[in-house]
């Protein structure tokens, strides 16, 4: 975990979740936080240490490695939140996360680990895309929705703050099945970033990119994406339940968490093909069964 320049007055803390960071004329603008309160100490130390105050903090999104530490941060240092409309819905309560992850039962204990369960965190304005200005500093914020529900990303003077909007090739090769909420607009997202101009982009998950490595990244992340919806596609050329999807696709997953954030990314990929006509759900024997058409 280390402070890193990019430009004049924008930063990042690199670390499995990059923390983004920007200049203002007084104080500094934190662009999320880390998974827990033990890493948000190392952060305010890294910060102290460099003299940097931040005075404001955006969330992304509201997925656990994103906000985890973010109450913390927010106590401890006096920010100000912000996020988007409905982000704001799961930042404030979230519960909801491990709930809808477990199909709306409630969570065994198991499953909720910091990975999935954050903690709760009153956020203080919500953001609407545009450009936007705190203390006299513009920026811009762009909506990305796709890996979530409303997710943000940030541009200032040049530079992306993607969030989860693409992936690090490393990453797309673990983990096979990217998480989605719906994976069409994960591809719209990532088009729209395309289409802007920029010198540098910063994923979450990931290394700092110029514009032309960035867009290479993000053309493997779309070709990654299609490739899987084939692929399924061409599984339920007979009828399958999620279960015999999953196994057919034989994916090296041991751990309960990743394992229900793959089955919930397979169902947005049905789900969205039965809404184009491209498949169909039977129920049999009280199990829902999958076809292509």
């Amino acid at each position: 975990m280390e402070l890193r320049e990019i430009k004049e007055g924008i930063f990042y803390i690199a670390d499995t979740t990059n923390i983004g960071l920007f200049r203002l004329k007084k104080g500094f603008v934190l662009i999320d936080a880390p998974i827990d309160k033990d890493k948000a100490k190392k952060i305010i130390k890294i910060l102290e240490s460099n003299g940097i105050k931040p005075t404001h903090l955006i969330l992304t999104h509201h997925h656990a490695d994103h906000t985890g530490g973010a109450k913390y941060l927010k106590e401890k240092l006096d920010l100000t939140v912000y996020t988007s409309t409905k982000e704001r819905i799961f930042i404030e309560n979230p519960t909801l996360e491990p709930i809808y992850l477990s199909l709306g039962g409630e969570p065994f204990k198991p499953f909720l680990t910091k990975w999935i369960k954050s903690k709760e965190v009153k956020v203080d304005r919500v953001l609407e895309e545009g450009d936007f200005e705190i203390e006299g500093k513009k920026f811009r914020i762009l909506s990305l929705p796709g890996h979530s529900i409303d997710m943000i990303g940030v541009e200032v003077d040049g530079v992306i703050f993607s969030a989860d909007t693409f992936f690090s090739i490393p990453i797309l090769k673990k983990y096979i099945v990217p998480y989605f909420h719906n994976p069409y607009r994960f591809v719209e997202s990532i088009k729209k970033l395309k289409n802007c101009s920029f010198d540098y982009i910063l994923p979450s998950h990931g290394e700092l990119y110029t514009r032309e490595e960035g867009l290479k990244v993000m053309d493997e992340n779309v070709r990654v994406v299609k490739e899987l919806g084939e692929k399924l596609l061409n599984i339920i050329h007979e009828e399958k339940s999620i279960e015999e999807i999953i196994e057919s696709l034989s994916l090296p997953v041991d751990n309960i968490v990743v394992s229900f954030l793959i089955t919930s990314s397979i169902l947005s990929y049905l789900f969205r093909f039965v809404d184009e006509g491209k498949a169909e759900v039977k129920v049999k024997n009280g199990t829902p069964k999958f076809i292509k058409v």
